[in-house]
């Protein structure tokens, strides 16, 4: 007769054997390709094994609380495989906070409609069935009676797994959940003929788990499994660091009000047009890598207006770049630049076809200062879903005539949609160059397409009167990644795809100019200065017209489903440094990324926390 503690004890340990090896493949399918070790550490089975001794505790208190640990359990594994299906495809983490609003926005849409998606999914097709695996575990072995259906179903879970490992997971995995296997079937078959042994094999594992398992390791053998998804990764940030004497004054920087140039007023009373495509960098042009996009409007600016060689975004995330561009900081607030508009009489008006309220847009628009925002809202027909960019040309033209009413001088940003992942082209017939059944091929055909429209929404402003010649500055909010360094999509590195983003800045009266770097902060403090006006709010940026600009500039990646990023860098003249906390390297390269060395022991330590400390005195998370 088996006692109820042998009883739990058999259960625990069947259900931790399982749980390691679920975790194990969810760990490897992760980091696979990232790093050498994606194997279950010692803390990643203590976790596991606590865990899951509550499920076995709620299992054995009756049908409500197996209901509970079921739910518990499953929902716990289901998160972290979506957490490494979203780390594969587009290289960012999941957190807790994150779950619902990634669910909504990706799972659905943007996972269901690129190729990558499926070409992972098709290249992993057992471990696409894991959040099931999870759910027979959880809520089978509590109910199967000891002895044979108990030995049965292990059988068949350690089986799945098994077949699993061997189709997704690298070598060491695979050894992790053949043993995790073994053992779930030596449980098994404890709890049915050997009370005993279930009880001796739950105590070895609770004091060997209880003295080592629970201890947090520095990625002894790799990154961890669990805790991290729960908790954010913490900065490396050592009391008493102490920069070098290169690195000093980049601590005491600090931001100023903007400083005339000499072409202070050269384009006093114009208006402004800001164009930014979504997700382009400046490598996706044919203009500067050969094979991109085409992009006939912004290539007929190039030659004849104030440019830049590399400018970055500063945070490739459409939230966070918007901030930048319009705060010229890292914080959020007001736009100085934009109320030193409106208080020159310019009415200020934001025009895309996303829907502003989603994702807290609308509120980055509000607190910058924009008089009006004509947005999906005001675009769309009734009965006729998402308007396609092409509504800007028809009824954004419509809807500005009606808001700027004759009313001069205005700045109007214009931000394109289509780009964005899982990435659109309204016209195909007209804009295929490139390979529809692919994402970079779809990507590259909505960039030619975007550009057209820029073009196209310039000369409908000046059809209707609206505009005669206007400041056009055209950008992105930032880029895109393709596998870069092992990166993907946007907001998960600061990569040359996702930071480097296009800008130029024509009219006939400003000289053809190219700087060589700049970045979101200075487009706003140029214009003013341009339009001979300014402010005594202090800010990070200044007029691209100054000949003493300095190139150090922190950037992050963001948090697209977290609270903190956990990667960021640090732009120094002519190099760039990078952290990632979640795969634990660091690299140092050349802003072209032409020679990239990925830096180690003590000097990793050093700029790892000189890069921690400048997050720190930016306020940035």
């Amino acid at each position: 007769m088996m006692t109820p503690l042998a009883s739990c004890a058999a259960l625990w340990v069947e259900l931790t054997a399982a749980a390691a090896a679920l975790l194990v493949l969810v760990k490897a399918v992760k980091y696979r390709d990232f790093t050498e070790t994606p194997a279950l550490l010692w803390e990643d089975v203590g976790w596991v094994a606590l865990g899951e001794l509550a499920v076995a505790l709620l299992a054995l208190a009756g049908p409500v609380g197996h209901v509970v640990g079921t739910l518990t359990g499953t929902l716990l594994f289901a998160a972290l495989w979506l957490d490494a299906v979203l780390f594969r495809i587009f290289t960012i983490e999941l957190g807790p906070g994150g779950v619902g609003s990634v669910i909504l926005s990706v799972l659905y849409r943007e996972l269901a409609e690129l190729a990558f998606a499926r070409r992972f999914f098709a290249a992993h097709r057992l471990f696409a069935t894991l959040p099931l695996t999870a759910l027979l575990v959880h809520a089978g072995v509590p109910l199967a009676p000891p002895g044979a259906p108990s030995v049965g179903l292990a059988l068949v879970l350690g089986a799945g797994l098994t077949l699993t490992a061997a189709t997704s997971a690298p070598p060491r995995a695979r050894q992790q959940v053949f043993a995790a296997s073994a053992l779930l079937v030596l449980a098994a078959l404890a709890g049915g003929q050997a009370p005993p042994l279930a009880l001796a094999l739950a105590v070895a594992g609770l004091g060997g788990w209880a003295a080592v398992g629970l201890v947090p390791s520095r990625r002894a053998g790799g990154p961890d499994g669990v805790r991290h998804f729960f908790i954010e990764r913490p900065r490396p940030e050592p009391p008493g660091f102490q920069p070098r004497p290169e690195h000093a004054p980049l601590l005491t920087q600090a931001p100023r009000p903007p400083r005339p140039s000499a072409a202070h007023g050269l384009l006093r009373g114009e208006d402004v047009l800001l164009f930014t495509f979504e997700s382009v960098g400046q490598c996706h042009l044919d203009a500067v890598r050969p094979g991109g996009a085409r992009a006939p409007f912004l290539e007929g600016l190039w030659p004849r207006a104030l440019r830049s060689r590399h400018h970055a975004c500063v945070s490739p995330t459409t939230n966070n770049a918007h901030r930048a561009l319009y705060t010229s900081g890292y914080g959020e607030g007001p736009s100085a630049s934009l109320r030193a508009l409106r208080e020159a009489g310019y009415r200020t008006v934001y025009l895309t076809t996303a829907r502003t309220a989603d994702y807290g847009l609308r509120e980055i628009l509000d607190a910058a200062g924009f008089s009006h925002v004509i947005d999906r809202e005001d675009l769309e027909t009734p009965g006729g879903g998402a308007p396609a960019d092409q509504a800007l040309l028809t009824r954004g033209l419509e809807r500005l005539a009606a808001v700027l009413a004759g009313h001069r001088p205005f700045l109007l940003h214009v931000h394109a949609t289509h780009t964005h992942v899982p990435y659109r082209v309204a016209e195909p017939e007209r804009f295929h160059r490139f390979d529809m059944a692919e994402d970079r091929g779809r990507f590259f055909n909505g960039i030619e397409e975007g550009d057209w429209l820029f073009g196209a929404l310039r000369d409908g402003l000046r059809e209707r009167g609206l505009i005669e010649e206007p400041l056009v500055v055209l950008s992105s909010d930032h880029g895109q990644a393709f596998g870069a360094l092992g990166y993907q999509s946007h907001g998960s590195a600061v990569t040359r795809e996702e930071l480097d983003v296009p800008l130029v800045m024509h009219h006939p009266r400003l000289p053809a100019r190219e700087v060589a770097f700049s970045s979101h902060f200075d487009v706003l403090p140029t214009v003013v200065d341009l339009l001979g006006l300014g402010h005594d709010t202090p800010v990070w940026g200044e007029s691209l017209l100054h000949e003493d600009r300095r190139p150090e500039l922190l950037v992050w990646a963001g948090h697209p489903s977290r609270r903190t990023t956990s990667h960021y860098g640090l732009l120094l003249r002519g190099e760039k440094l990078m952290v990632d906390l979640t795969l634990d390297r660091c690299l140092r390269m050349d802003w072209e990324e032409q020679h990239v060395e990925t830096v180690s022991g003590a000097e990793k330590a050093y700029l790892e926390a000189l890069v921690s400390r400048l997050m720190s005195l930016r306020g940035v998370t």
